[in-house]
């Protein structure tokens, strides 16, 4: 059969000329077309974010104006805390103007407290609460009188004992020494979060006067995020830097009491999707996220604040808003581009069929993983003299090759189950302590490392304890190594039968020293559990009447991400040293 040069069949100049001229026209249109959907995308999403951020900033600003006004004042002007009264009238026209201030309030050093208060919810209701009217320190609620300041008191509200000193606002002012915001936290009786900023106030002498703050219910930003027309399919959040929101375009909780416990509800434990994944990225700039097949145009823009306080605005927008966008002028330039490809696409399946059978025959050969499948291709295998003079040469080196694998198969196997069996002992050897079986300090390094970085991973507890056998060396010099030995024994036992073999660790640290790491696991369990071990050792006795006592450090995180592995065993060797040193057989925490 004669055969023929490869070249020969080489795609003629016109047809690679065209494939060139087809796949560089549709990628060029393909990314010029998604570079200006995206930027599309990015400048309704900076339009949005602008909005945004002009409000937030509008709506936060008269709560540091407020604060710096007063402080000003009070500072220069001591002698108007002298009477609290007077100043009824100062909060009162302070807060008018601004339907989001909740409290405009002074706190003075002997414990009066004086505020112009709103209902979070039903604004326009302005009244005063004071706690120095008819008794000391008791808080009541009162009308607000233009002449006389404080009206009469209001019937329906309670009277209770209240001395701002002990309050946070005052505390977190004086602590600071200078202007401080609070925590964000959900009013008590009330659908909204709100926030507050005090500062403390101190004469020209430098003596503490006071504190003076204000406070501002966030329930204005949460409808606004939600009055915004967006979109379909698009949010907004406004949220802390750790991700617990402020404000979103969802019609969800931004907070929940269980239990009468209330906590925050954070974008990572949101029961939208979306918003979960949007945790994942709080940096500054703009993202992609895709959710179940949809992609997401992602921004985060931080919202800077007076004294240093920082929030995100967050918007995702369906990718699929920016393309569709310009997919009508895409139409014509992908129609053009598959007629171009349908040509080139029945010259070239022609061609691959011609040259590529023959090579797919070779190549389902050489991959068989069987030398026979190479020795049984038929002669000439193409009529294209380059694949058939292939086809001969792999099978001659087949049948070399097979000759060659019979003899040393068996030698390979051999040595492999040998080696295999080395392998395996000479691992355990290394990671275990021999006396007993616990691992030694090598395996624990080994396993107390993967065990850590899977806490963090998954936000489980971790609870580290370095312990040591109280006198051990007395019991060697008493009774001898061998009891020792034993004893070390006894200890080991002991403290595997406290533990979870499959999740905690259990390890011969050095010499009579131990160490227990417990996962996911309560402090309360763990303690349990360390006491369990103390009274078996008071049960079981060594030897004769010679018991064992232990002393403990433990180290306990809620979050396995706050602590390093470093840093477990620094603070559980120093628990453990300050056990020692106050009288052993103890557990210090």
């Amino acid at each position: 059969m004669k055969s023929i040069p490869l070249r020969w069949l080489i795609v003629t100049p016109f047809v690679i000329l065209a494939l060139i001229a087809g796949i560089t026209m549709y990628l060029v249109s393909t990314v010029t077309i998604s570079n200006i959907a995206s930027r599309v995308g990015i400048q309704y999403i900076k339009e949005v974010e602008g909005r945004i951020y002009d409000r937030v900033q509008g709506f936060m600003g008269p709560l540091s104006d407020i604060v710096e006004i007063n402080l000003n004042a009070f500072s220069h002007r001591p002698e108007l805390l002298d009477d609290l009264v007077p100043l009824t009238n100062r909060f009162y026209e302070q807060a008018i103007p601004y339907n989001q201030m909740t409290f405009i309030s002074m706190a003075t050093v002997d414990g009066r407290y004086l505020a112009s208060a709103q209902d979070p919810i039903k604004r326009g209701q302005h009244s005063i609460a004071a706690n120095f009217i008819n008794e000391p320190l008791t808080m009541e609620g009162y009308h607000y009188d233009p002449m006389h300041f404080i009206g009469s008191k209001i019937v329906e509200d309670d009277s209770f004992i209240y001395d701002p000193r002990t309050r946070p606002f005052y505390q977190d002012a004086i602590k600071a020494n200078t202007v401080a915001w609070s925590n964000i936290h959900p009013y008590y009786g009330y659908p909204t979060l709100g926030i507050g900023l005090s500062a403390p106030i101190y004469s020209q002498k430098g003596e503490l006067l006071g504190v003076t703050a204000t406070s501002i219910a966030l329930v204005e930003l949460d409808k606004y995020l939600k009055s915004l027309e967006l979109v379909d399919g698009a949010y907004l959040f406004l949220a802390e830097e750790n991700g617990s929101l402020i404000a979103s375009s969802e019609q969800s909780e931004l907070f929940k009491t269980a239990d009468g416990v209330t906590s925050r509800v954070g974008l990572n434990n949101h029961p939208n999707t979306v918003l979960q994944l949007a945790s994942y990225s709080l940096v500054a700039g703009t993202h992609k996220i895709n959710v179940e097949g949809q992609e997401y145009l992602y921004y985060v823009k931080p919202i800077t604040l007076k004294y240093d306080k920082k929030w995100l605005i967050g918007i995702l927008i369906p990718s699929a808003y920016h393309k569709s966008v310009l997919a009508g002028y895409t139409q014509s330039t992908v129609i053009i581009t598959l007629v171009l490809f349908i040509c080139i696409g029945l010259i070239g399946s022609l061609l691959a069929w011609y040259i590529g059978s023959p090579i797919q025959i070779l190549n389902q050969a050489a991959n068989a993983k069987d030398i026979k499948s190479i020795q049984q291709l038929p002669d000439p295998l193409s009529k294209i003299r380059e694949i058939n003079s292939l086809s001969q040469g792999l099978s001659s080196m087949a049948d070399n090759l097979f000759d060659i694998m019979q003899h040393l198969e068996k030698k390979v196997a051999e040595r492999t189950s040998v080696l295999q069996g080395e392998k395996d002992h000479l691992l355990e050897d290394a990671l275990t302590d021999e006396l007993t079986t616990l691992y030694n300090r090598r395996g624990f390094n080994q396993v107390f490392k993967q065990t850590l970085k899977y806490a963090q991973q998954n936000h489980q507890k971790i609870t580290f304890v370095l312990c040591d056998i109280d006198h051990f060396k007395r019991i060697n010099d008493k009774f001898g190594h061998t009891v020792g030995d034993f004893a070390l024994i006894s200890v080991a036992a002991n403290l595997k039968k406290h533990a979870r073999l499959t999740s905690d660790i259990v390890a011969r640290y050095g010499g009579e020293e131990f160490t227990l790491v417990f996962i996911n696991t309560d402090l309360r369990k763990v303690l349990d559990r360390l006491n369990s071990i103390r009274e078996e050792f008071k049960k079981n006795p060594v030897v004769k009447d010679q018991h064992i006592t232990m002393s403990f450090g433990v180290v306990y995180a809620e979050d396995a991400r706050s602590i390093s592995a470093e840093e477990l065993i620094e603070q559980a060797d120093k628990k453990l040293y300050q056990a020692k040193n106050s009288g052993r057989d103890k557990i210090i925490i």
